[in-house]
């Protein structure tokens, strides 16, 4: 367990991240007492964070029938929806 100051995070974040990237679990934190850990995020926890969901047009996005094909229209709905 390494336990730096918040002060020497900030001087050398580049260096910290890089450690956390392979797999090295840094705390921060003040007075020697750990308050923060910096650790390196999942592949699974990453994909899921940069999942984009548009429901802005939920509930306002509306076609006729005849504008496009099943699978088109099906695949907007994916889209915008994201379901």
């Amino acid at each position: 367990m390494k336990t730096i100051s918040i002060h020497d995070a900030k001087t050398n974040l580049s260096k910290y991240i890089a450690a956390a990237k392979k797999g090295e679990k840094i705390y921060i934190g003040g007075f020697g007492k750990p308050e923060v850990l910096l650790v390196k995020i999942s592949d699974q926890e990453n994909t899921a964070l940069n999942k984009r969901v548009f429901t802005i047009g939920k509930g306002k996005v509306d076609a006729k029938a005849d504008a496009f094909s099943d699978t088109t229209d099906k695949n907007i709905t994916t889209l915008m929806l994201g379901e």
